[in-house]
């Protein structure tokens, strides 16, 4: 299994603002039938080395989402992801960011 994280950095003075658009318009695009990412998940940044960040920080919160191969994880990012984060950047200024990781899940 291979999952995607997509870290959005923003100021946290727009987390509520961000959270009801990534419910209402970013999870709906990237988790569609006819995409194959599966499990979406949301994640916040409590702490960084033990300490919790200030607001120059900024708001730190992850996007997660499953797939079956590495093929199917880039033709997400390249087909639903990346359309869709520009809204990101439209939504939410210059000063926010996001940024991807791809993951593998390894046995125990």
């Amino acid at each position: 299994m291979y999952i995607s994280n997509i870290t959005f950095v923003l100021h946290p003075e727009e987390r509520d603002r961000f959270l009801s658009w990534l419910r209402s318009d970013l999870i709906p695009v990237l988790f569609n039938p006819e995409s194959p990412a599966r499990s979406p998940r949301v994640q916040t940044v409590v702490e960084v080395a033990g300490q919790v960040p200030d607001s120059s920080h900024g708001l730190s919160i992850a996007l997660q989402a499953e797939f079956d191969s590495v093929a199917d994880a880039h033709l997400w990012t390249d087909n639903f992801l990346h359309p869709a984060a520009g809204k990101f950047t439209a939504a939410f200024g210059p000063e926010a960011l996001y940024f991807q990781t791809l993951l593998e899940t390894l046995p125990l």
